[in-house]
Order: structure tokens, then C-alpha cells, then sequence
């Protein structure tokens, strides 16, 4: 007996010793790796015009080769300080890549500013711009203070290789999650809305949008244990009021209970996004 259980603490020891860290996929690499058979098969999928095909080419991507991966570390330009690299941001990363000449939906700059004033504590922020200086400050009045504003000129950009595979194998508009170690937990597309949306509306479908990031992170967090019970309950808490003060300026046709045809949705999608909480928080407590 003594000598198995000498053998089991020999057994555990080396494996220990000789256990392999993990290997952290650099997100550039994964995409080199994938990009042109996804091109190929996205190229057949929009001549058919199977949006719905396109759409389950691109989740699948992000779901099975993408998420998991490691956001690489380059070089971007502020406005008014240095350059710093994308290490220099130590919380989880809500990252919007972008161009001056997109236009954004009405509501989308609104939406992103609240979400930012209200979770700037417990995320960074950052809208990155594929573009010059000066279209940058043109732009900048528009954001939250909470927001940092970069920007990538690829003419005078060290970083050439990984500008071309962030900016140019997905495109942009997009929306990058990660956590503070800068590991993909998803990739989304920026959601669009014909131009003739008034402002409440292209606020709500924005916000809607916008927040399932911002829900993750915080999911992504509490998973982990990094947040206490009462400051996990006070930020649900914030989500909800925020969805509700969207809500109240949309004008639609009240039903039997009460709420809109979008109200219905919104509250719809949060149990989805709450329900996803849970079961990311289920999983990493039996990992």
C-alpha cells in the first residue's frame, strides 16, 4: 500500500512537472488559417444570395476556429498621446473596428456611449478606426469620454501583417469581446437598419445589439469569479434599466399585455442572454 501510494505521488509530481502550459493561438494565425476556404464558400453563398447561408458561415468560423484565440498585440495612434499597443488596455476589451466614411446607424453612437458610461469601470471601451488623424477628430466629439477613440493608418503602421488580417478578413464594421488577457470570447457584426429608422428605434436595435457584448464580458467575469455577488447583481440590474430607458421611446401598438411587439423581443432576448450566463457559469465551475 505504501508503495502504491509513493508511486501515485511520483506519477503526480512529473506530470506536474512536465505538464504543458496552454497554447495561446494568436488570433491573426487562426484566421490565415481559415480565411480563404470561408472566403470561397461566403463568395458562392452571396452570388445565390443566401444571406441566411452567409450568416451561418460566418458564426461558424467565429464559434468553432476564432473564439478562444488571442487578439494580437499591435500598435495603434491616439489622438493626442503616443502610440500604444492594444497591451496597454488591463480590462476585458469591447473593441469596435471602423472606418470615418461608414455611417453608423442614429441610435448606434447613443447606445454605445450609455453602455460605456454605465460599464467603463469593468470594461475598456475602444473604437478603432481604420483611417488618418484628421478624419479621427472629426469624429470624436460624438463619443463618450468613457470611449477610447484609436486609430490605424496603414501607410506609416509597423504592424502590417496583423492591420491586414484584423481589418481585412473579417472587414468592419465589427465587434471584438475579449477578456482582459485579450482571449476572443466572440466576433460580431455590427448591426444595420435601413436609414429611414427614427432615433428611438435605431436606439433600441443598436442597444439591443450592442449590450449582448457587453452581457458576455460581464458573464465571462462573474464565470471567473472576479466579481462579488453584489456588484454581479448591481450591473444586471443596470443592463435592465438601460433596455427599459430604450424601450419607453419606441412608438408601437400596445398589446393585451401591456408591452410592444418590441418590447416583447428585447425582454425575449435578455432571457436568452441571462440563460447563456448561466450556463457559461456552469460550465467554467465543473472545468
Amino acid at each position: 500500500m505504501r508503495k502504491l501510494l509513493t508511486l501515485g505521488i511520483l506519477f503526480s509530481f512529473y506530470g506536474n512537472l512536465f505538464a504543458q502550459p496552454e497554447v495561446k493561438i494568436p488570433f491573426s494565425t487562426a484566421i490565415s488559417a481559415h480565411i480563404v476556404k470561408y472566403n470561397i464558400k461566403m463568395d458562392a453563398a452571396y452570388r445565390e444570395n443566401d444571406l441566411e447561408r452567409a450568416k451561418f458561415l460566418f458564426d461558424s468560423l467565429v464559434t468553432n476556429h476564432l473564439n478562444g484565440t488571442y487578439l494580437d498585440n499591435f500598435t495603434v495612434n491616439t489622438i493626442k498621446e503616443d502610440p500604444i499597443t492594444f497591451s496597454t488596455y488591463e480590462k476585458p476589451l469591447f473593441l469596435i473596428t471602423y472606418a470615418a466614411w461608414c455611417v453608423p446607424g442614429i441610435g448606434e453612437i447613443p447606445a454605445l456611449n450609455d453602455l460605456a458610461d454605465r460599464f467603463h469601470d469593468q470594461i475598456d471601451f475602444v473604437v478603432l478606426f481604420w483611417d488618418t488623424k484628421e478624419n479621427l477628430k472629426a469624429k470624436s466629439k460624438e463619443y463618450s469620454e468613457h470611449i477610447k477613440l484609436v486609430y490605424v493608418d496603414e501607410k506609416t503602421n509597423l504592424d502590417s501583417h496583423i492591420v491586414n488580417k484584423l481589418k481585412h478578413a473579417l472587414g468592419f464594421p465589427m465587434m471584438y469581446f475579449t477578456n482582459e488577457e485579450r482571449k476572443l470570447l466572440n466576433i460580431q457584426k455590427i448591426e444595420t437598419h435601413h436609414s429611414s429608422e427614427s432615433l428611438s428605434n435605431s436606439y433600441n436595435i443598436h442597444f439591443n445589439s450592442l449590450s449582448k457584448g457587453v452581457s458576455l464580458i460581464i458573464a465571462d467575469l462573474d464565470a471567473r469569479g472576479l466579481l462579488d455577488e453584489e456588484e454581479n447583481a448591481e450591473l444586471d440590474n443596470a443592463l435592465n434599466q438601460d433596455q427599459g430607458k430604450g424601450r419607453k421611446n419606441k412608438k408601437n401598438k400596445v398589446g393585451e399585455d401591456g408591452r410592444t411587439d418590441e418590447e416583447r423581443r428585447i425582454d425575449e432576448e435578455y432571457e436568452k442572454y441571462k440563460q447563456e450566463k448561466d450556463s457559461l457559469k456552469n460550465q467554467r465551475r465543473k472545468n
